[in-house]
């Protein structure tokens, strides 16, 4: 990872939701679109759900993983 841009922040009481570029090192992959979503129970949070395209990195893993 080289960076992160902020692309939207999205709030509610029990919930919170962000989308964003993650900028990679990685030819193959460039930027990640990514977005995440937090749910929260007694103000703390429970849940993370990390949402992206993982079809770029087969390529990338395929080419690292041992034979």
């Amino acid at each position: 990872m080289t960076g992160v841009d902020l692309i939207s922040e999205l709030y509610g009481e029990t919930d919170a939701t962000l989308v964003y570029d993650v900028h990679t090192s990685v030819p193959a992959i460039g930027t990640q679109r990514t977005a995440e979503h937090f749910h929260l129970t007694n103000s703390r949070i429970d849940t993370i759900r990390l949402i992206f395209d993982a079809t770029p990195w087969h390529t990338v893993m395929q080419a690292v993983a041992p034979s």
